[in-house]
């Protein structure tokens, strides 16, 4: 006909200009749904529930594929928040426990300090708390307890120091997934102090809770801390070891055990 008119619409006039771009996104929207569907069936994403085409739509293929396109996206999201912003808020806690350390004598500055960690610790919590929702992961640790049992089970069957584990009755039954993380690390590099240096024939390690904090307890009976006056610098294990402590805001002290002799790794964390 002429103009393109069609059979409804008289000749000489012209489609309303949002008519023309409904029908374009509709034809655009019709190839991507075919291409969805394409794309399914190649890849073999399909069931036998899913029908072909000139069947109906593929509606549960194309709703499972957009969910895995939409996890894809928020677990990228997820390291591009843990790589970039949680790093500068984890070092930034960090430095101002040195600055801590550097100001010991001015109170009023360690006092404001304090705050201001409390305050990224708590920013940082939260993002931990948003990075394993984007990840679909779980918050929380119910298998601390287990997991450290094992670690020394394997620590004694290579070393054969003897291992034992004490746990409180008041020890949580459930701790944050940050936390469990970060204390099971603690233990592990003790071990590995334990296993490098200290000469030791046995090593306990103690679960204990007191007055809303947790106090994490690995002893040996090896030959304790080099002697004051030593030149020997604290290794970068031991510094990985406090700062873990600090992040969760608790403190972590190494001392020797006068009467029994041996090191104390004792790390003191509040519950959150």
């Amino acid at each position: 006909m002429p103009g393109g008119a069609s059979r409804d619409q008289p000749v000489g006039c012209r489609v309303p200009k949002e008519r023309r771009v409904d029908r374009k996104r509709d034809r655009s929207i019709a190839r991507e749904d075919h291409f969805l569907a394409s794309q399914w069936r190649v890849n073999g994403w399909g069931g036998a529930g899913v029908e072909e085409e000139g069947e109906g739509q593929p509606l549960a293929a194309l709703d499972e594929l957009a969910r895995r396109a939409e996890s894809e996206v928020k677990r990228r999201l997820a390291r591009e928040l843990h790589d970039s912003v949680a790093q500068i808020l984890t070092a930034m806690v960090v430095d101002m426990e040195n600055f801590k350390h550097d100001h010991a004598e001015r109170e009023s500055v360690v006092r404001k300090v304090d705050d201001l960690q409390d305050s990224t610790r708590e920013v940082l919590n939260n993002l931990r708390q948003l990075l394993y929702e984007l990840r679909e992961e779980p918050s929380h640790d119910h298998s601390f307890v287990h997991k450290v049992r094992s670690l020394l089970s394997s620590f004694e069957g290579s070393t054969g120091i003897r291992s034992k584990l004490s746990v409180s009755a008041r020890w949580p039954a459930m701790l944050s997934a940050a936390m469990a993380y970060n204390l099971y690390r603690i233990v592990e590099e003790a071990l590995s102090n334990v296993r490098l240096h200290s000469g030791a024939e046995s090593v306990d390690v103690k679960l204990g809770s007191a007055d809303s904090v947790v106090v994490l307890t690995v002893h040996d009976d090896g030959r304790g801390l080099v002697r004051a006056g030593s030149s020997r610098r604290p290794g970068m294990g031991m510094v990985g070891m406090e700062e873990r402590a600090v992040l969760l805001g608790g403190r972590l002290v190494v001392s020797s055990d006068a009467s029994r002799g041996g090191t104390v790794v004792t790390a003191t964390v509040p519950v959150r």
